[in-house]
């Protein structure tokens, strides 16, 4: 029977079993389920929606914390919060101390951290290479877990950032094509001013020395003519 058909009793039997299902990493498709989301509206059964909410963004530690008011796990269910609680941590470092990992996921030695991460290799979770002598595990992929509302949240606030942070740059930079384009407009109105003013004074140098030129002739023959009346 499907689990969106499923109330009561069995709906909190079926939400365990899933959890558990070894190869199932991802549960946003059970929080979005209407049953399982009225759940939270029923005092009696709200801790059940909060189980799904632990293993799609909790943590060993947010079990601890909130033990009290959860269902009891079982070692399969342990098992599968602390290996994706290493997911979690491979998400925000690249390089994963064992002795820190034996503290976030609660065990009380290196080898059980070992075969946490060589279960997540095998089933394609992460990739990395162990390194014991310096023990620690080095991240080269991990997969990624369901969204929070405060993920999305944090995501909104940071693509409005880059938006703005985006409009300032673009604004800047419109600025600086404007200003380019009007040194630009200027330099070749001064260019074409230099240019006329050039012509010009080209043009009176020629029709001075034309002028200059044409004076000097006539009185040449000016000259000779009365030289020659003379003698």
């Amino acid at each position: 029977e499907r689990m969106e058909s499923l109330r009561g009793k069995q709906l909190q039997e079926a939400i365990l079993k899933a959890l558990g299902e070894p190869d199932r990493f991802t549960f946003g498709d059970i929080l979005s389920l209407p049953n399982v989301q009225a759940l939270a509206n029923d005092e009696k059964a709200r801790e059940w929606p909060e189980l799904v909410k632990l293993f799609a963004h909790g943590t060993v530690s947010d079990y601890a914390a909130n033990k009290g008011s959860l269902p009891e796990l079982k070692k399969e269910h342990l098992t599968k919060l602390r290996q994706l609680t290493i997911l979690s941590l491979a998400s925000n470092s690249k390089t994963l101390p064992y002795r820190s990992l034996m503290s976030a996921l609660d065990v009380s030695n290196v080898e059980t951290v070992e075969d946490l991460i060589t279960d997540c290799i095998r089933k394609g979770l992460m990739r990395g290479k162990h390194n014991p002598k310096s023990g620690e595990f080095i991240v080269e992929f991990s997969e990624g877990r369901d969204i929070s509302d405060e993920d999305l949240n944090s995501m909104a606030n940071r693509i409005a950032d880059w938006l703005k942070t985006s409009a300032e740059a673009l604004k800047t930079l419109e600025d600086k094509i404007a200003e380019t384009k009007k040194f630009h407009e200027e330099r070749r109105k001064e260019e074409a001013d230099l240019k006329a003013e050039t012509d010009n004074v080209k043009k009176m140098l020629e029709t001075k020395a034309s002028n200059s030129h044409g004076q000097g002739r006539v009185r040449k023959r000016g000259g000779v003519a009365a030289s020659d009346a003379y003698y």
